[in-house]
């Protein structure tokens, strides 16, 4: 989703109320610039509070203090409904079908310590998932879960960014009406609404030749800060490493994509993420 954000655990607050005593907790993890992972000790897991509204949404907002108000009223609302102070504690018994069928990974660092993310949208196989009974409601879920994940478990931090990898390559012009891209605008949606100031760069990668015609209708609707943090690039291997080295050492960048390190789905964070839910399960 090009407007991937995340969303929020809180620690730079503007408060109007005391937090609420937090009953979860959550082990997680530390992961320093070279990607390398050991876990924390058990630490609480923030909850929300409506009367606390986090920094983020007032530099989203800037600095209008009202809209920020009522954008996190919102996001509290959502969050409620979604059972989202809960859902790392909860089973996921669809992960490994949901993983298997939908390309998706948590991979590494950033230069500035920024969580990266690698997704390939057009290997998404829908029928695939239909057939397991698995319908576009639980998907979204399943997004919303990982954008938890990583702004609890691997980067707790209320500054944390992220860099996000958005493969494209195999997309038809026909995909763009199709229920794939369908499932991208709905998550690009609640994450913007949802997660604001946490996308540090994103890169749309091995886009066809007639993407700039999409690009053209969806640009204007793109605010200017999100367009800055944009890159777009064709096909080319060489290219996109050279643009990903820009924001991520060699080697902390996938094999995929002319780096050094372990292939996707190899990291450490995939599989603590991993490791994480089979605990839930047990």
């Amino acid at each position: 989703p090009i407007a991937t954000t995340s969303p929020s655990n809180t620690s730079t607050t503007a408060t109007t109320k005391s937090a609420a005593p937090d009953n979860g907790s959550s082990t997680g993890v530390t992961t320093n610039a070279s990607g390398n992972v050991k876990p924390n000790p058990p630490t609480r897991r923030k909850k929300t509070t409506p009367g606390t509204v986090p920094f983020r949404f007032i530099r989203a907002t800037k600095g209008n203090a009202a809209e920020a108000k009522e954008r996190w009223a919102d996001t509290c609302k959502w969050r409620i409904e979604w059972d989202m102070d809960n859902i790392l504690d909860q089973p996921h018994p669809q992960l490994d079908i949901i993983k298997s069928h939908y390309p998706h990974y948590f991979h590494l660092r950033g230069k500035k310590n920024e969580c990266c993310y690698y997704e390939q949208p057009p290997k998404m196989d829908l029928p695939a998932l239909r057939k397991e009974g698995i319908e576009m409601e639980p998907l979204l879920r399943h997004y919303a879960l990982c954008c938890e994940y990583m702004w609890s478990e691997i980067e707790s931090s209320e500054d944390g960014k992220s860099i996000y990898v958005i493969d494209l390559d195999g997309i038809g012009f026909r995909d763009f009406a199709g229920e794939v891209v369908d499932f991208v605008k709905k998550a690009s949606s609640f994450t913007a609404a949802h997660y604001p100031e946490r996308s540090g760069s994103i890169f749309v990668i091995n886009v066809p030749s007639w993407f700039s015609v999409i690009w053209n209708v969806v640009k204007p609707m793109v605010d200017d800060v999100t367009k800055q943090k944009i890159t777009i690039m064709k096909y080319g291997q060489e290219a996109i490493t050279k643009a990903l080295m820009e924001k991520i050492d060699i080697e902390n960048i996938p094999p995929e994509y002319g780096g050094k390190s372990m292939p996707l789905g190899q990291s450490p964070q995939e599989i603590q993420f991993k490791q994480h839910f089979q605990a839930n399960s047990a």
